[in-house]
């Protein structure tokens, strides 16, 4: 007897429905079908496998679908990019089932469009909602009113993004995961009270709510939330706060308890220094949670914008600020990095870093702070094709010991302990920057850097270069210059955008 034969039906069951991708769910069970006559009983018996509706495989699909899903909890799919089905037809079939539905996913270009789809009356058993427009909605844009102004009792997943939803019609509570980014017209009151309401909350995610007009003025002006008594979260694991009011974040920091967090993120526009007054108002009583955040991590990462801003990873624990005159600060972003060393009380001098540059030419001043300060063993330097700066003359700066100055009167080599280089700055088959840079690297030896001060440098462990310039037209021939970099390298792992070269 067959294996599939001998297993119990509902491991069968289970193990086909994991065949079954999400975009094409009828097509792979009418493909699995005609594996055997017994697959296609046990499929055409199994309503629950039907269960997975895609606008994207057509009408003819979304039939068979619904047919053979009888009674079970419908989960739909509504991507307008990828809709092969009419939107009015697709829903009003859909909706014919309105009290199935337990999941409903629908992306679209406008919110307007994204929101029409949706039924006045209310699906009685919906667990997950994620709606997303790609534009950013007008301020002007009235709150729509979903469901008929029924409460979402059942609601466990609420995902909304760049659309107008009026949320206190809903009754929010009892969620599981909330998810609101570019939402216009809600207040902090308005999202302190679901939060309230929501003790079981796994996942929090608010982003761009501030340039989306939310309301600071319930915090300011409501005695009643500034003397607001702390919020229990006990099963919260995840938490993300993006762009918003910097007195918001530091009020809801201060009134969340959270025990299980896992992941914090947290990114905000600051206008001046010092960064470490806004972390010590928000950040101080959870201090004692995000320390075993970062304390399990074995390396971290900081990535420093031209554009003005910066963040810090430290395991699951990141911190973005961005900068309101949007110039990049290094006074800025050492202030935060000492707050975060001492605060978080791990020793961020001894993890080994991730350097992430993007378009960010440091003075050499700067790159001695981080050769005396941090242990980079990663380096990234990335130029924006269409908007970069003169990144690339930093490279020569990695290729030579330092001159003696004021501030550094013995020469030294800037970033010695880098193994893995990162970068687009190739441009053509003529980069000779980057062929002397690894070769004054790996020949660097105590003969040759006589006088200077400081470990010499490391031998590259791998290197990865990519094309810095704009598509199209798309590289140049590089044959010249990538076999330069294979020779140069002496066996070390090189390659091109993303692909291995082979050693000569």
């Amino acid at each position: 007897m067959p294996l599939h034969e001998r297993l119990p039906i509902e491991i069968l069951e289970t193990i086909l429905q994991l065949c079954v991708g999400l975009q094409t769910p009828v097509r792979d069970l009418l493909t699995l079908q005609l594996v055997c006559r017994s697959w296609r009983d046990i499929i055409a018996n199994a309503s629950f496998l039907w269960s997975t509706i895609n606008a994207a495989e057509g009408e003819l699909a979304l039939r068979k679908a619904l047919q053979m899903a009888k009674n079970s909890p419908l989960n739909i799919t509504f991507i307008e990019k990828s809709n092969k089905t009419d939107q009015s037809k697709f829903f009003k079939l859909v909706g014919e089932r309105v009290d199935q539905w337990s999941s409903l996913v629908v992306q679209s270009r406008r919110s307007d469009a994204a929101l029409a789809v949706l039924p006045t009356q209310k699906p009685l058993n919906l667990k997950t909602l994620h709606v997303t427009a790609r534009h950013t909605i007008s301020p002007r844009k009235r709150d729509t009113v979903l469901f008929g102004g029924s409460p979402a009792v059942g609601l466990k997943d609420l995902r909304l993004t760049n659309v107008s939803i009026q949320l206190t019609s809903l009754h929010l509570a009892g969620l599981k995961a909330l998810h609101l980014e570019g939402i216009p017209f809600v207040s902090a009151g308005e999202i302190i009270m679901i939060i309230t309401q929501s003790p079981t909350l796994e996942i929090l995610h608010l982003a761009r709510l501030k340039d989306a007009g939310l309301s600071t003025e319930p915090i300011t002006g409501h005695p009643d939330l500034v003397s607001q008594p702390p919020i229990q979260l006990t099963f919260l694991i995840k938490l993300h706060l993006s762009a918003l009011p910097l007195s918001f974040i530091n009020l809801l920091l201060s009134i969340l308890v959270v025990p299980q967090l896992r992941h914090f993120n947290v990114e905000c526009n600051v206008d001046e220094r010092p960064a470490a007054r806004f972390l010590a108002v928000g950040m101080q009583h959870l201090l004692p949670i995000l320390r075993p955040i970062a304390a399990a991590s074995q390396r971290y990462e900081a990535v420093l914008s031209v554009w003005g801003y910066y963040t810090i990873s430290i395991g699951e624990l990141t911190v973005t600020m961005t900068l309101s005159s949007t110039e990049f600060s290094m006074d800025h972003f050492q202030e935060t990095y000492d707050w975060l060393s001492s605060h978080v009380e791990i020793k961020l001098n001894d993890l080994p870093l991730h350097l992430n540059l993007h378009d960010w030419n440091p003075e050499p001043s700067y790159l001695e702070w981080f050769t005396q300060r941090t242990n980079i063993t990663k380096l990234t330097l990335y130029s924006n094709p269409w908007f970069g700066t003169n990144l690339e003359s930093l490279i020569p700066c990695l290729s030579r010991p330092t001159s003696p100055s004021s501030s550094s009167p013995s020469p030294k080599w800037l970033l010695p302990q880098v193994t893995v280089l990162v970068t687009n700055l190739v441009f053509d088959d003529r980069n000779s920057d980057i062929v002397d840079m690894i070769e004054k690297r790996h020949s660097a030896s105590p003969l040759s850097s006589a006088g200077v001060d400081g470990p010499l440098p490391t031998r590259f462990k791998q290197i990865w270069l990519a094309y810095g310039g704009r598509y199209p037209p798309g590289p140049p021939p590089m044959d010249a210059f990538l076999s330069e970099v294979v020779r140069v390298a002496g066996g070390v792992d090189v390659y091109w955008e993303g692909r291995k070269m082979q050693s000569e």
